[in-house]
């Protein structure tokens, strides 16, 4: 099965191109203060130097796949291992390119049914093996890493083999998928019926329908199509105990709401193998367009007049001034950013439009549908109110091309010694500003109190009647104790948001990288509440454990010293 590179993001063969950005070196050099040569980079450990622990391996359970399972379905090689450790947090990668590997999958799994997945389950339910489910390995909250299993086997059961779209009910607009679809299968698969399931999240290319729906996943265009739990109708979970299984209905009052127990579970009580979507007609027409803002408060502005007027683009985007800088450094010569930054147009937008660019923000608007036009004027006058300038639909073609590359400029970064890094929340209109200015803050001041030079940007990403989702960047010279450092400036935004009384993740989910905050965002009752249910359908705690769940150890043990 086609996995992700296994030290980095995306495909192997893939890696971030600097040669077409002309001033991209410049300003990553300005920003972070790392040495102005572009030949210094930090070795990554050759993979033959990486060595995992001995396989603990339980041949009762063994024995079990034996009867369901082909033998190319069950890997125990290195390799295999090695990529089913971790997900692709900074952390992650950082301690993968050194070679830290505490603990790895004794065996991965490759069901191709439900059956298989329920005899899998059930074997290892008997005999005490810890089952980690694994979609896409893009994870980047620490929620598909083995740790302190308690000498327990360990099995990393990867979906992707069941990655077919079963049915799609165009009457209804309801499609039956199966949880191992990763993003473009998915999107291929519904598109030849003439329906789109509209979600797409900044790791669509490697992450499947199952892996959304277990971190309550939300894509560039929540802002029409909502996030993943918004989609979804019914679905399928093996636990440990058995299967649990919703009906497709579209509403119902049949007590708590079973599907939404499932979601957002992070493979702690079973493995998701069906799910049936809400999908909509394919748009006829689609656009982004681009838009400066003089400063992040009026972009801010903007967007709730849109939508408290509900005025509601498919997607947008507003970037502060920071993310800006970057969005411009990023350019490509002959690009309309580059054109843009001429000194031609610069003048005219400083003198005639009055656009200051020490602080102008871009804002990125996606349109969809049969009248995109009427969308367009509407959106048009609301921003020109507060000073909007509009840029047209170039900038969006822009970010069309490479709107899923980021992660691979992560990992650039980290080969000149930079950790980066991402933090996303959500909270209500009123707080947002206030929320923005402490977290930033915050961010700064621990970056600073590591003696290194700070970079923090942010944007805005997804917007609702009620709130938006504030999501951070930032990039810093690595220091001699580079996780400390690192979790350092990962606390001080997490404490941030919840001082700020926002939600510890909007859209990446909880893992273990988010325990530290869980019971102040759902207090400690609501903890009690998934402990209650997961005692009920995985007594043994088989299924992922230490996640969601703060642990009985220490946070130290957890990657949490400072």
């Amino acid at each position: 099965m086609k996995q992700m590179k296994w030290c980095g993001w995306g495909d192997s063969d893939k890696t971030f191109d600097i040669s077409n950005k002309p001033t991209l070196w410049r300003y990553l050099v300005k920003a972070t203060g790392i040495a102005d040569d572009i030949n210094r980079k930090v070795p990554t450990i050759p993979l033959e130097n990486i060595t995992l622990s001995e396989p603990q391996l339980n041949e009762a359970f063994l024995a079990e796949l034996n009867h369901v399972l082909q033998p190319e379905q069950i890997k125990q090689d290195h390799y295999e291992r090695l990529i089913h450790t971790y997900g692709k947090s900074f952390r992650d990668l950082w301690r993968i390119r050194n070679g830290i590997i505490p603990q790895a999958p004794d065996i991965v799994c490759y069901p191709q049914s439900e059956e298989e997945v329920q005899t899998i389950l059930t074997a290892a339910n008997q005999c005490n093996v810890v089952v980690i489910p694994f979609g896409g390995g893009s994870n980047i909250a620490g929620c598909l890493e083995p740790r302190q299993h308690r000498d327990r086997m360990i099995v990393s059961l990867d979906m992707k083999k069941m990655n077919r779209v079963i049915e799609v009910d165009s009457y209804s607009m309801i499609a039956r998928i199966q949880a191992g679809t990763m993003g473009p299968e998915l999107e291929k698969q519904l598109n030849e019926q003439g329906v789109t399931l509209g979600h797409f999240p900044d790791s669509f290319e490697f992450s499947s329908l199952g892996g959304w729906v277990a971190t309550r996943s939300a894509g560039m265009q929540s802002d029409k199509y909502g996030k993943i739990e918004d989609m979804v109708i019914a679905l399928r979970m093996i636990t440990p105990t058995g299967a649990l299984i919703t009906r497709t209905v579209p509403k119902s009052s049949n007590g708590i709401g079973i599907n939404q127990l499932c979601i957002g579970s992070e493979g702690i009580l079973g493995v998701i193998t069906e799910v049936t979507m809400q999908v909509h007609h394919l748009p006829r027409k689609k656009e982004f367009h681009g838009y400066l803002f003089p400063n992040f408060e009026k972009g801010i502005a903007a967007i709730y007049e849109a939508t408290s007027q509900n005025v509601m683009p498919s997607m947008t985007r507003l970037n502060d001034a920071d993310k800006t800088a970057l969005s411009f450094a990023y350019k490509t010569k002959g690009s309309f950013f580059h054109n843009l930054l001429s000194n031609g147009m610069k003048y005219y937008l400083k003198w005639f439009k009055k656009i200051n660019f020490d602080t102008v923000c871009l804002m990125l608007v996606g349109f969809e549908g049969n009248n995109i036009s009427s969308q367009v004027k509407k959106i048009n006058a609301i921003y020109k109110k507060m000073g909007g300038v509009h840029l047209g639909t170039s900038p969006g073609k822009s970010f069309e091309k490479a709107k899923y590359d980021f992660p691979y400029f992560r990992d650039f970064v980290m080969d000149y010694g930079v950790s980066a890094d991402v933090s996303e929340t959500a909270t209500t209109w009123k707080n947002i500003l206030p929320l923005y200015y402490h977290a930033r803050q915050s961010i700064q001041q621990a970056i600073a109190e590591t003696g290194s030079k700070s970079w923090c940007g942010c944007h805005i990403s997804h917007t609702y009647k009620t709130g938006a989702s504030l999501y951070f960047t930032f990039a810093f010279k690595q220091s001699d104790e580079v996780l400390t450092q690192y979790l350092r400036v990962k606390k001080a935004a997490e404490d941030a948001f919840i001082a700020c009384g926002s939600t510890l993740s909007h859209h990446h989910g909880v893992g273990y990288e988010h325990l530290p905050w869980i019971s102040d965002d759902i207090s400690m009752i609501g903890v009690k509440a998934i402990q209650g249910i997961k005692a009920s359908l995985d007594p043994n705690n088989i299924m992922n454990p230490g996640k969601i769940i703060p642990s009985d150890l220490p946070l130290k043990d957890w990657g949490w010293t400072l």
